[in-house]
């Protein structure tokens, strides 16, 4: 466009400049007119005497034509600016009608540009929302397998349980029924014989009834003998079990005061401790002496206490224990244990 518009000018030039030279040529053929012939236009003008003047006579029609010539000239060269300057605020406009145009494109790029970048913005952050969403429902998926597992497996837990149960019942019946069918029939088969005795013996009760007399008599002093020996062995008996049960409670009590020794030396008791609390625990122990368990009973509702106590058993694990394994399953396995804190 640029281009178009220069060769435009440039062709238009010669044009423009042929009109202005005749408009300075005629204005200068006025000027001189005006100024030296003015005189030419009065009536027989008189000539001084004795002095002949020569003059030419300038035809008037010759100079209203020249005027004329130079009038339109003028009129050509003012249309032809108004013309140039019509056309250059018309080639202003275009240019700023263009720039107009390439600003309003400008800004609609731009706009359409900053759209492009929030369109995939907003794009990016529903994909990023989506893959959110995506991971908590598939966390959500494996949470609720896992549950249903568990269900799955509890229930099958309590069925096997249930089954267990229901096999153990029905093994306790069977066993009961063949029970009493034993017993039934022992006492059905103790009742005939029976029977068969009282039978057999009123055949004989008058045959024996003399040696009968004389098998009680002797009886009866045999039963006296048996019962003094039976008194006498259940009297040593009772001496015995007495003495074993005494000697049984001393060695437990050994036992358990080297047990209260061992804690009590390794118990740190804090300052200011009140003297009469005591805690009574549950250990439970291994056939070493090591505690593996340790479970409070009573403890005056002092946790702070407990784990003292606590503390002080596991610092003197292994404890004193019996060697005997029978006497340790029966009183040590399972330790009932009561702590006192003023205790020697």
């Amino acid at each position: 466009m640029r281009t178009e518009r220069s060769s435009t000018r440039r062709t238009k030039g010669p044009g423009l400049s042929r009109p202005l030279a005749w408009a300075v040529a005629l204005h200068v053929v006025l000027i001189l007119v005006l100024t030296v012939g003015f005189d030419w236009w009065k009536d027989d003008p008189t000539p001084p005497s004795g002095q002949a003047i020569e003059a030419e006579v300038i035809d008037p029609a010759a100079l209203d034509a020249a005027r004329e010539q130079m009038e339109a000239a003028e009129q050509a060269r003012e249309q032809a600016e108004r013309e140039r300057a019509e056309k250059a605020e018309a080639e202003q406009r275009r240019i700023a009608d263009l720039q107009r145009q390439r600003e309003q494109e400008q800004q609609r790029a731009e706009q359409a540009a900053q759209q492009r970048r929030q369109a995939e913005q907003a794009a990016a952050e529903a994909a990023e929302k989506a893959a959110r969403e995506r991971e908590a429902a598939q966390q959500a998926a494996q949470a609720r397998q896992k549950a249903e597992a568990a269900e799955r497996a509890a229930a099958e837990k309590a069925a096997a349980q249930q089954a267990a149960a229901d096999k153990a019942a029905a093994q306790k019946a069977a066993e009961q029924k063949r029970q009493q069918e034993v017993a039934a029939k022992a006492a059905a088969d103790k009742a005939a014989v029976q029977k068969a005795a009282a039978e057999k013996a009123a055949a004989d009760k008058a045959a024996a009834k003399a040696a009968a007399d004389k098998a009680a008599a002797a009886k009866a002093a045999a039963d006296k003998v048996a019962a003094d020996k039976a008194a006498a062995d259940k009297a040593a008996a009772d001496q015995a079990a007495a003495a074993a049960a005494t000697q049984r409670a001393d060695e437990l009590g050994a036992y358990v005061a080297a047990i209260q020794r061992q804690v009590r030396a390794r118990w740190r008791k804090p300052l200011n401790w009140p003297q009469d609390l005591k805690c009574n625990v549950r250990v439970k122990l291994l056939p070493s002496g090591d505690a593996i368990d340790i479970r409070v009973e009573s403890c005056g509702g002092d946790p702070v206490f407990f784990e003292s106590v606590q503390d002080a058993i596991n610092a003197a694990s292994p404890l004193s224990v019996p060697k005997d394994i029978r006497l340790f399953n029966e009183e040590f396995r399972n330790l009932p244990f009561t702590f006192k804190a003023d205790a020697p």
